[in-house]
């Protein structure tokens, strides 16, 4: 029997391969066409397009895996079974609970997969790749919006112009704010650099507020103690679905402590965290194109069936995470819903099958 689920698992990943392969390259060049429009915006050159598109691919692999999973596993088990080889193994006494132990098999190792690119080389790539093309294009690294980047550390609100490419800030505002919400400093500097612990900011003039009027001091270096550190700026740099689930629940917990709205980050958690168990079950959907059903469609239809439910399930799943940011659904829930109704279905049509 271990002979044959590696057997039966071997043409599963093989074919799920090739799928991987054949879509990643249609995308890459999709991606290509895409970021020719740019070509020439500052020092954004064909060699700067292609390094991007090479950094990138990480999260193409990332997005495609469940319909790649399950396009591949029909294709694997609808081999098999279009050489006769599942029915000899059916007369054999193999059971369909075996074969779907066979194809759990292969479902663990695309989860593990998906963990790694996801949490591990995703973010890595993803942030170099946002860097590079900012860089290239505008000689910085880029922010939240051309207007800069606004946060919270309790009583103060500070206004970050820009985030330089080497991790320093350009022109930096610091509004200071007592237990009455009355502004009683603001503090600019025309750069800053995180060291020891703290940000030391360079060119400083502070306006102190008080019953007396106003006091206006400066001076050449300050230290800033701040809870934003260099780790933080990937939130800044990165969107918050191409974070590590670890950058993520620091920077929720950061938010927290500052009273700010975490919907967005909590549902870019929640979806991570449910990435990997939806390519398994889309994994488990391909037994039912085989054995079920469809079993006498050609290859073809099944095929044709399987990314029609590949993408059923990706729009499904991206259009209710984003109704559920607008209406205030529940992270957890607007992240797992679609998963959980496709593996309901994946449940109910393993169970028809005999």
């Amino acid at each position: 029997m271990k002979i044959l689920s590696r057997y039966i698992a071997s043409h599963i990943l093989s074919s799920t391969f090739i799928v991987l392969l054949v879509l990643l390259g249609l995308y890459t060049f999709m991606d290509f066409v895409a970021e020719l429009d740019d070509l020439g915006k500052g020092q954004y050159q064909l060699l700067d397009i292609m390094t991007y598109l090479a950094l990138t691919m990480p999260k193409r692999i990332y997005e495609l895996l469940p319909v790649v999973a399950l396009l591949g596993s029909v294709i694997g088990l609808g081999n098999l079974a279009s050489q006769s080889e599942l029915v000899a193994m059916r007369a054999a006494g193999i059971s369909i609970k075996d074969i779907n132990k066979s194809v759990m098999v292969v479902a663990a190792i695309l989860v593990l997969l998906a963990i790694v690119v996801g949490e591990v080389i995703r973010p890595l790539t993803e942030e170099h790749a946002r860097e590079l093309q900012s860089v290239a294009q505008t000689g910085t690294v880029g922010t939240r919006s051309e207007y800069g980047f606004w946060t919270r550390d309790g009583n103060h609100f500070n206004h970050i112009e820009r985030i330089n490419s080497d991790g320093t800030f350009t022109n930096i505002a610091i509004y200071e704010f007592d237990g009455a919400n009355r502004l009683r400093a603001l503090t600019k500097a025309s750069s800053a650099k995180y060291e020891d612990d703290s940000w030391i900011l360079n060119d400083v003039v502070q306006s102190t507020i008080d019953e007396h009027g106003v006091k206006v001091n400066s001076t050449t270096h300050a230290r800033w103690k701040s809870q934003l550190n260099p780790g933080m700026l990937n939130v800044v740099v990165v969107p918050p679905e191409f974070l590590a689930v670890w950058n993520l629940l620091d920077y929720i917990s950061f938010l927290r402590t500052n009273h700010q709205s975490v919907a967005q980050y909590e549902l870019a958690f929640w979806s991570k965290v449910m990435m990997p168990l939806s390519t398994a079950v889309m994994v488990l959907l391909a037994v039912p194109f085989i054995f079920g059903p469809l079993r006498s469609t050609p290859i073809g239809g099944r095929i044709l069936a399987g990314v029609l439910i590949g993408l059923g399930f990706y729009l499904f799943n991206q259009s209710f995470q984003h109704i559920g940011l607008v209406f205030g659904i529940l992270p957890w829930l607007a992240a797992s819903l679609p998963t959980i109704l496709f593996a309901g279905l994946a449940w109910w049509m393993n169970k028809r099958v005999k």
